[in-house]
């Protein structure tokens, strides 16, 4: 008995509906792995600018390259950076700057700062300065006096000063402190040479006490 072309041809469209059905599930179960997959895992990652957000979306840390360094923002407002480093940016919830990792390589010289933000100024840092030569020049930990934080951030760097300083200056062992107008008021320090002294200055920069006693000069 002849076989019928009709059946024949509903069976074999059966058959590839369910062909077309396996490979659909096939496909499906293929992306729900893939969109389900592990964590991954980069042995190497290279960007320009990563930006680590909390869960409002707020940015509260940046890394980025000298391009893409992000100008400092403080209230909402902001700021122009005299040399735009490469490094890291700490932010509060609000989004403000408070601190941050800068490293700066320019014609004159290398600059490298760890620092931490009081509300409107730099509070502490931790630098290292590298001349034009190649030679290092200084290192060491600087401590501002705290501006209160109602003024404004312009009006509070002209009004910055200076307090502590604990450095190796060209090999020059110091720790300077300053009264709260920024002028040193005592100076410990043990030279490249191995010399040690201190000095107590008044309010005008005169030294009122020094020792040892400078060594009598021959005539």
């Amino acid at each position: 008995m002849p076989h019928d072309p009709t059946h024949r041809l509903l069976r074999e469209m059966r058959l590839l509906r369910l062909y077309a059905g396996a490979l659909t599930l096939a496909f499906i179960a293929v992306l729900l792995t893939a969109f389900k997959a592990p964590d991954p895992h980069f042995e190497r990652l290279s960007v320009e600018r990563l930006d680590i957000v909390d869960a409002d979306g707020v940015a509260r840390v940046v890394l980025a390259n000298q391009q893409r360094f992000p100008p400092p923002m403080l209230n909402g407002e902001t700021f122009k950076r005299a040399v735009s480093p490469a490094g890291l940016v700490f932010y509060d919830r609000k989004g403000n700057e408070v601190g941050g990792l800068a490293l700066t390589d320019v014609e004159a010289g290398k600059v490298s700062a760890l620092a931490f933000d009081n509300p409107n100024m730099d509070a502490i840092g931790l630098l290292t300065r590298i001349g034009a030569d190649g030679e290092p020049i200084s290192s060491g930990l600087q401590i501002n006096q705290a501006v209160p934080s109602h003024v404004k951030v312009l009006d509070a760097a002209r009004q910055a000063t200076r307090r502590i300083v604990i450095q190796n200056e060209r090999n020059d062992a110091e720790i300077l402190l300053a009264d709260a107008a920024g002028k040193e008021r005592i100076r410990l320090r043990v030279d490249h040479a191995g010399d040690a002294g201190i000095e107590i200055l008044d309010a005008d920069g005169r030294v009122v006490f020094r020792a040892p006693e400078a060594a009598p000069q021959n005539p």
